[in-house]
């Protein structure tokens, strides 16, 4: 079994984006401590003026279920929330998305 990562960015290179103002993510699949890209997703921007609305918050969710992980570049304290408490693991990593994926990938290896 597999897992997937969302991450956050404009240019495909590095994770650049606030999660509420991200309007796509990045999804990658790790396993055995590779990993391999799967797709780019469109999502409707989560932050109103630094307000997070619910269902704005449950769409992305949604929109991301398959995922475990969220790499962002930053996101607020009450979205951070919302997601762990829908069993996501929120990372604030504004590096580069392979350095970060081939860490992640290492230390979730799956068969």
């Amino acid at each position: 079994m597999a897992i997937r990562a969302a991450a956050a960015s404009t240019d495909g290179k590095v994770i650049n984006c606030h999660f509420g103002k991200a309007s796509n993510f990045l999804i990658f699949e790790l396993r055995n401590g590779e990993f391999q890209y799967i797709e780019t997703r469109n999502i409707k921007p989560c932050c109103n003026r630094g307000e997070h609305e619910d269902s704005a918050l449950e769409n992305a969710a949604k929109l991301l279920a398959d995922c475990s992980i969220i790499l962002v570049s930053k996101i607020g304290i009450s979205a951070a929330d919302f997601l762990e408490s829908r069993g996501f693991a929120v990372y604030e990593s504004p590096f580069p998305i392979t350095q970060c994926l081939k860490k992640l990938a290492a230390e979730t290896e799956v068969e």
